[in-house]
């Protein structure tokens, strides 16, 4: 067993290595400049702006990388000599300070940057451009009972419906997640006691565990799942626009929000172009379509005025995770063993 357990792992490491081995070009191979980007973000969500850059700037192809948010933090750290990206794009807002925090960002300021309210960016050297709510999705044919408004119902359905709920509840695997770290950290400080009770319930309940938000989304479209907890609200309101049997629910307790924030790498090749690509994310243009497109939230919803699927209408108060200083108290390396060690017990998880 030992021998598969080392196998297991050599072969996921091996698969990880390739998976981030094969980036998407974007413009023409005539182009004189690269541009490299590193990104946890999808790339259909990202795709139709990457198109529209390469438009407006013939001159530049894009080399786009997709990459999970812990290991796009490492591989940040790992590179930092010799950035293989330009910039770097993640909702792990706590992964993405702590790069700043440590050394390893270069600062950047333009009339786009300082436009940016002081709640989008930190020592203008990583600027939000995009703000979503953090949600549930319910397989409406799946779910016993009357559909969650907020946790306390989640936590009453679970209890109420054990033998329909037990193994189909799905988040993600926060020791592989790096946006996963941040949400449940979030969680605990928002609600510790709704929080301890919930992670309770999950663990008794056999929660499903994944390293990425459309994976848990697929199983819950599939019936694996009856519900996805604290999933990212543009990939699931993309999801549920398309499948009615699925729906978005933004909890009536509060509803946390993300930002999917930017950087340069301090000694990036070519930092001119990554700065040229954060202005266009942040351009009036672009704003609206992330909005008016359904691609992502973004950090200026004023731009487009008109009611679009992209507006976030929580019932309950919204709670956005600050961009500032208190997000690096919980990367605190002891306390991050601590609460991933609690988060282990709770949910009765053994393996490492």
């Amino acid at each position: 067993m030992k021998t598969l357990l080392v196998l297991f792992s050599a072969l996921s490491i091996l698969w990880s290595t390739l998976s981030m081995a094969a980036p998407v070009w974007f413009g023409d191979l005539k182009a004189t400049r690269t541009l490299r980007i590193n990104s946890s973000l999808d790339l259909a969500s990202f795709a139709p702006l990457l198109e529209r850059f390469v438009a407006l700037h013939p001159d530049v192809r894009v080399s786009y990388l997709d990459v999970n948010t812990l290991e796009l933090y490492q591989k940040t750290i790992q590179e930092k000599d010799h950035p293989s990206a330009s910039l770097v794009i993640s909702s792990a807002m706590d992964l993405q300070l702590k790069l700043v925090n440590d050394g390893y960002v270069q600062t950047y300021r333009s009339q786009a940057t300082e436009q940016l309210p002081s709640d989008a960016k930190w020592r203008s050297q990583v600027f939000a451009f995009s703000l979503e709510p953090v949600v549930m999705l319910v397989n409406k044919d799946q779910f016993p009972g009357k559909l969650p408004e907020d946790r306390q119902d989640l936590l009453r359905a679970i209890r109420q419906y054990e033998k329909q709920m037990t193994g189909r509840i799905g988040t993600y695997d926060i020791r592989k997640s790096g946006v996963g770290y941040l949400l449940a950290s979030q969680d605990a400080r928002q609600a510790d006691a709704t929080w301890g009770r919930l992670l309770e319930a999950f663990g008794s309940h056999r929660l499903q565990t994944y390293c990425c938000t459309h994976e848990i989304i697929d199983d819950v479209a599939s019936g694996r799942l009856v519900v996805g907890y604290n999933l990212l609200g543009s990939y699931v309101s993309q999801r549920a626009r398309e499948d009615s049997r699925l729906e978005m629910i933004l909890p009536k307790d509060y509803t946390l929000m993300v930002r999917r924030v930017a950087l340069i790498p301090k000694k990036a090749a070519n930092a001119e172009d990554a700065g040229l690509f954060l202005d266009f994310l942040l351009s009036d243009e672009v704003q609206g379509m992330m909005q008016t497109k359904a691609l992502l939230f973004p950090i200026r919803p004023d731009v487009t005025p008109v009611i679009t699927p992209y507006v976030v209408e929580a019932t309950g108060p919204k709670r956005a995770i600050e961009l500032d200083q208190q997000l690096l108290v919980g990367r605190d390396y002891a306390k991050q063993r601590r609460f991933i060690k609690s988060w282990e017990v709770a949910l009765e998880i053994n393996d490492k």
